[in-house]
């Protein structure tokens, strides 16, 4: 078959090309001749479709983004499924460079190209398909030959065709080629394979025979030439021992590396033509693999090592954290009930002076692990209904005395646009606002401070949509150069150590301000001058809240203009409260909170003291530190979780309140992951404390006793007034909410996993869900509901399922009753 007579014109050409003008010109012309087309617009792509789908020609655009085009060639070539596809690279520039780098990765040609002159190119792609076609004709037309070859002597001269255009072949091919015949007779060479291993190419030549390359010639002659390198000749000699056997590998010499594959030529009887040794120099490639392993190394060591710093980093900041706010709870928390106290005018100074430093400390203390929390990248920030009107009535409340004290004129600005409620991390807010407040304060000795909040745009907010407000803290105070504020913002940082001096600080509460409003998605600026005061504005992203907060500004206004005396807590909410703390200034301390707010608690100072304490007496609440000998708070709170009932105390589990001096990342969720209900970091504060309690008090059967409502208000058994009553006190409009929430959103959905996990004997979804149930049914004071659901819950972690369908049958009938009862309630 003449190669003019090859019709190559169905053959599917794949273009990979990352421009995809110049893609779709190439595309539109090889159809155009008849052509199948493939495209890729990345090299990932490409191998994926070519390992699918092998094309007969490939068009590769000479760089390509992400795996480079003369990988995807070696890649192709190492693939003895694609290795044959003929790869012509292309490039808008004629490149020496990039040739002759294209042919040496395995590419079988190389053409510059231009829109729209592409005839050079179509001419190429035409002859190399032609050429593979040809190939695989001449190799098929071959076979052939070689079997009919006793009984045709005529198709000599088309073998001998074949033999001079496979040797063409093969001497353009990238491979080093040897071969011979079964009588170990030399059959063929190409000149890769000599230019590979360093022969000369008249090694081969017999003078007496004047053949250029020594076809018929005995290969034990020339092993034993000392030109020939001996990696090489020990490579031919191992093979040759054993002619049947396939072998690859990888071969050294020198500064290079081969990959060799060898292999009997067998004829379709089994009968061995000879022996056939083919080599690719991987030398690029395996750099290549030993360059990716090292930097994989290295990222693993430099993550390892960061891992570490980083571990190193938590767990000092944890202890160091423990051991610091150790001593200052005793030293705030005694303060403020010596301040309580009846002293004279020096003594009440005194006492005050120890506070204030207290405090002072406290807040260095906070700064400090709130600045490691953002360089560590493990600050969050919550996302809920706040009273932007009441944050900064409190933030005005609580510095206005210290206005007082340097007569200054202290004045709040709110625009009339301000949504009263929005969406935010209430807390960070009032810290930003807190910091910059009290630094006007400080560098300002006359004259006034100002807060004013205003939208950033003109409009009005709309629901659903963000929208920014501008938070401004404008003073008369010492004011600041331009270079003093180039300094406002960085760690450890003050305007001059003058100020550091005069005014103290640790330099990171601006950093920590600036972090917070970033992470809001807002930023932070300062205008000012010396001695003409400073204007610290921010802003943060938001959005209208859908609900009302749970404490606004009437909640604000009432705090500070109710002035009347109340009963104390434990006159209101008598309870049994047992104290777990091994430190005897925090135990002294705890007692004497307690007993100021009207209790009389038990100490034990480790958790194996607090089993015994428990199994004695009845506690309903249990304040439980965390880092205590023996048994530490959360070994101590996951035991009574898991084995209250083994304790057989014969009344229910009280409320566990975990205290700890850490104040990290995780602390808290730590905590109720062993079990706890509740989390109060030191140093305690009285307020902190008594909000805490009366928190859980509605959970307490004797504070539920106490309160004598019961005789006092008409509202069903099923449901316990305590806690009705204690909804209703912290906001009218709550207990509507919370029992629409129940009733219709959350107790069905529950109720109906709970089904189901019975139903497939789920026990870890039973305990799950049993939980939550029992969770909310005791806040709305359907104690029997939430009785039966502690039933499954401690069942399913025994593993017990006996009596689960039967339980599921009472909670059924028992929440058909709450939900009724609730819904009067509501109406």
């Amino acid at each position: 078959m003449q190669p003019n007579a090859i019709d190559v014109s169905q053959s599917t050409v794949l273009v990979i090309h990352d421009d995809l003008t110049i893609r779709y010109e190439l595309v539109s012309a090889l159809k155009g001749y008849g052509y199948t087309v493939k495209t890729a617009e990345d090299s990932s792509e490409a191998l994926l479709y070519v390992r699918s789908h092998p094309p007969d020609l490939i068009v590769l655009k000479i760089s390509m983004p992400e795996i480079s085009s003369y990988e995807v060639c070696r890649i192709l070539k190492a693939d003895p499924m694609t290795e044959g596809i003929p790869i012509i690279f292309t490039s808008s520039k004629d490149d020496i460079a990039e040739k002759l780098e294209a042919f040496e990765s395995g590419g079988a040609d190389y053409v510059a190209i231009k829109l729209p002159q592409l005839a050079e190119l179509f001419a190429r792609i035409h002859l190399h398909l032609t050429l593979r076609h040809l190939q695989m004709h001449l190799a098929q037309k071959n076979h052939e030959l070689s079997q009919a070859v006793f009984d045709r002597v005529g198709v000599l001269k088309d073998l001998q065709r074949a033999n001079l255009l496979l040797h063409a072949q093969k001497e353009a091919v990238i491979d080093g080629i040897f071969a011979v015949d079964e009588q170990g007779q030399i059959a063929s060479f190409n000149r890769r394979f000599c230019e590979m291993w360093d022969i000369p190419r008249d090694l081969f030549r017999d003078d007496g025979i004047g053949h250029e390359f020594l076809n018929g010639s005995p290969l034990g002659t020339f092993l034993i030439k000392p030109s020939l390198p001996s990696v090489l000749t020990d490579l031919l000699e191992t093979t040759y021992d054993q002619p049947d056997v396939i072998r690859n590998g990888e071969v050294v010499y020198g500064d290079r590396t081969f990959d060799y594959y060898t292999s009997p030529v067998n004829s379709e009887q089994n009968k061995l033509f000879g022996l056939i040794w083919c080599f690719r120099d991987i030398t690029a490639k395996k750099q290549a693999e030993m360059r990716q392993l090292q930097l994989m190394e290295d990222l693993q060591k430099a993550k390892e090592e960061a891992e570490e710093a980083v571990s190193t980093k938590a767990a000092f900041l944890a202890m160091m954290s423990h051991e610091i706010r150790t001593p200052i709870n005793g030293v705030i928390g005694m303060t403020q009930l010596l301040a309580g106290t009846e002293l004279n005018p020096e003594q009440d100074k005194f006492v005050r002076t120890i506070q204030v430093s207290g405090e002072m400390l406290l807040s260095v203390i906070n700064d400090i692990l709130d600045f490691s929390k953002i360089e560590s990248g493990k600050l969050e920030l919550e996302n809920v209904p706040m009273d932007v009107r009441a944050v900064v009535r409190d933030i005005y409340d609580v510095q206005l005395a210290k206005a007082r004290e340097k007569s200054l004129k202290f004045e709040v600005s709110m625009q009339s646009h301000v949504p009263p409620f929005i969406i935010g991390d209430v807390t960070r807010l009032r810290q930003i606002l807190l910091n910059l407040v009290s630094n006007a304060l400080k560098f300002t000795d006359s004259g006034s401070v100002r807060i004013g909040v205003r939208l950033v745009a003109d409009r009005e907010p709309i629901a659903d949509r963000p929208f920014q407000l501008l938070f401004s803290v404008s003073d008369t105070g010492i004011g600041l150069s331009n270079e003093q504020m180039q300094r406002l913002f960085q760690p450890f940082s003050q305007a001059t150590s003058a100020t550091c001096r005069k005014y103290g600080g640790t330099g990171l509460g601006l950093v920590i301000c600036k972090n917070l409003v970033e992470n809001m998605g807002g930023k932070i600026q300062v205008e000012s001058k010396p001695n003409q005061g400073s204007t610290f504005s921010f802003t943060i992203t938001t959005q209208i809240a859908k609900e009302q907060p749970s404490y606004t500004l009437q909640d604000s206004i009432k705090k500070n203009q109710n002035n009347s005396p109340v009963d104390r807590l434990g006159d209101r909410i008598p309870l049994k409260i047992l104290i777990a703390e091994d430190n005897l200034i925090n135990q002294e301390l705890a007692m004497a909170m307690l007993i100021k707010i009207g209790y009389q608690p038990d100490v034990v100072d480790n958790g194996l003291a607090v089993l015994e304490a428990l199994q004695v007496n009845h506690y309903d609440l249990l304040l439980l530190d965390v880092q205590m000998p023996e048994m530490d708070g959360l070994e101590t709170a996951n035991y009574l979780v898991n084995h209250w009932h083994e304790l057989q105390t014969g009344y229910e589990r009280p409320t566990i309140i975990a205290m700890t001096a850490s104040a990290m990342q995780g602390d808290r969720e730590m905590c109720l992951r062993a079990g706890m209900d509740d989390y109060i970091s030191k140093p305690i504060m009285m307020d902190s404390l008594q909000r805490t309690i009366e928190k859980w008090a509605s959970q307490s059967d004797q504070a539920i006793a106490s309160t004598g409502l019961i005789a006092k208000t008409n509202i069903p058994s099923a449901i316990d007034p305590a806690a009705i009553h204690n909804l209703e006190q912290i906001n009218a409009n709550l207990v509507g909410r919370m029992v629409n929430l129940f009733t219709v959103e959350e107790a069905p959905v529950l109720m109906q996993n709970l089904r189901q996990a019975i139903a497939n004997n789920d026990l870890q979804e039973v305990n799950y869900n049993a939980h939550t149930l029992k969770g909310s049914s005791n806040i709305l004071g359907a104690k029997a509901l939430g009785k039966l659901c502690l039933q499954v819950e401690l069942k399913s972690k025994q593993g017990d399922s006996k009596d689960l369908p039967q339980l599921l049958i009472e909670i059924e009938q028992q929440y058909q009753i709450a939900c009724q009862e609730l819904a009067k309630l509501s109406s």
